[in-house]
């Protein structure tokens, strides 16, 4: 068994270095600004909350000067702002993104759309401010839903904006009657560069 599984990774390497000496693979990082809610519909007074993120891609050329495909692996700070006493309360919610988009490119403008999936590596509790309530394990574990953005690349940097839309509820059952069901929204402005 480990054998086999030996051959595989060896002959998947080799393959993509076949691959990547063909087809001038790109390595790329990119960080920037998020802006971030959660469509939690009991919780009252809702707003944006301002975190970042941070990752590495790889530009993989399917129809050179047209198409690639560029996944990317991230983490993310996104969660939700609220009021629910007149005092600024920030539930704050940490993730890895993994990012499959594919990029349609057009003279120095790239337009980037596909799936995501994200893991949340932070706390997944939510205090009740009314009865300072401790909700352990209150969000799910995993995210996931669609990515659409568009960036100008000058030579071998690039600047653009991109809005991320989850398609799964995160609240967990006990969680469900204090906030309701709520999907993570994300937009996001960044700079990169590519290798």
């Amino acid at each position: 068994m480990k054998f086999k599984y030996t051959n595989g990774v060896i002959l998947i390497t080799l393959l993509l270095m076949a691959f990547s000496s063909e087809a001038q693979i790109k390595l790329g990082i990119r960080a920037g600004i998020n802006a971030t809610n959660i469509s939690f519909n009991d919780l009252s007074n809702r707003s944006e909350r301002y975190g970042y993120h941070a990752g590495v891609f790889v530009v993989v050329p399917v129809i050179p000067n047209f198409l690639s495909v560029q996944p990317e692996l991230s983490y993310s700070v996104k969660g939700v702002a609220f009021k629910p006493l007149n005092k600024r309360e920030v539930l704050s919610m940490d993730y890895i993104d993994l990012m499959l988009p594919v990029g349609f490119k057009l003279s120095a403008f790239e337009i980037l759309v596909g799936p995501f999936a994200s893991y949340l590596v932070s706390t997944a509790d939510y205090t009740a401010p009314n009865d300072t309530k401790v909700i352990v394990g209150a969000f799910k574990k995993i995210d996931a839903g669609l990515s659409a953005g568009l960036s100008f690349n000058f030579r071998k940097f690039l600047v653009g904006v991109r809005y991320n839309q989850g398609f799964i509820d995160i609240t967990k059952d006990n969680a469900q009657l204090v906030l309701g069901s709520g999907k993570n929204a994300v937009g996001q402005a960044f700079l990169g560069f590519k290798f």
